[in-house]
């Protein structure tokens, strides 16, 4: 828990380093990007988390309410989302080795999911798991109708969702690999009032490392869209099926003249 408060209280970047070294004392070999940190694994199975926060600042506090295993500040936001999967993946990395992808940017329009695919190689993974939803027992498929797959994940407890997007809105539908996101015990995210309950997140890692320890036993699950935006919209510039829906949803477009793919906030996402 203590360490998870120290992830909270880092900038971006200076969190970005922390991450760097971390991987590097696993003896993994991440690679720096711009954009986002990547290291390949030997289990697959790729795990995502972003780096960013929609506070311009981290928390100067962090509070912990023992008899409600809490977790909060006065100041600011604690940036649980997505500090929470940061440190879940950290966690088993510890203990395992399945890729990992930690990005920048999926706040103002998934920059670094989309610098991802733009840079690396499809991994060799049978499914992605992103550590990016509010709550305890979440799952959210976004566009990706894979009932084996589903009904795999569900086998684990977790209870389907459905929200807006993720970083896995474009690293499922570009790789063609089946993705989820999953609860890490944040609430009220967003918000200065923003808390995590700690044993939900410690649950949710416990239940994704029993996933790794099956990894034998499943294929590889392929992405298939619920409704194919890119082929029913497609559009001038647009390289990925989710930019039609960030664009019309949520006001948020590529910038065509930008060096790679750039996306740009029109508007405040809600």
């Amino acid at each position: 828990m203590n360490y998870l408060a120290h992830l909270f209280r880092l900038s971006e970047q200076d969190l970005k380093k922390e991450v760097y070294r971390e991987l590097k004392k696993m003896r993994k070999k991440p690679y720096w990007h711009r954009d986002f940190i990547y290291a390949k694994g030997t289990v697959p199975i790729l795990l995502v988390a972003h780096m960013d926060t929609v506070f311009e600042n981290p928390p100067r506090e962090v509070y912990y309410k023992k008899s409600e295993d809490k977790i909060f500040s006065f100041t600011n936001g604690l940036g649980a989302d997505d500090r929470c999967g940061v440190y879940a993946l950290l966690e088993i990395s510890k203990k395992y080795n399945p890729s990992v992808l930690f990005t920048q940017g999926e706040e103002i329009g998934l920059i670094g999911a989309q610098s991802a695919v733009d840079t690396l190689a499809k991994p060799k993974v049978k499914y992605i798991i992103e550590f990016d939803r509010m709550g305890s027992n979440d799952m959210v498929f976004y566009d990706c109708g894979n009932t084996p797959f589903m009904n795999y994940i569900k086998q684990f407890g977790f209870e389907k969702q459905y929200g807006t997007y993720s970083d896995i809105s474009i690293l499922g539908p570009i790789w063609d690999i089946a993705s989820v996101n999953l609860s890490c015990g944040y609430y009220r995210e967003h918000s200065k009032s923003e808390y995590v309950i700690f044993h939900e997140l410690e649950h949710n890692i416990e239940r994704v490392e029993k996933m790794i320890q099956d990894y034998e036993q499943v294929p590889y699950f392929d992405h298939r869209e619920v409704f194919p935006l890119k082929e029913a919209y497609p559009l001038p510039g647009m390289n990925n099926p989710f930019s039609l829906y960030l664009d019309q949803i949520y006001g948020i477009t590529k910038d065509a003249t930008a060096k790679g793919n750039v996306y740009q906030k029109k508007k405040e996402i809600k």
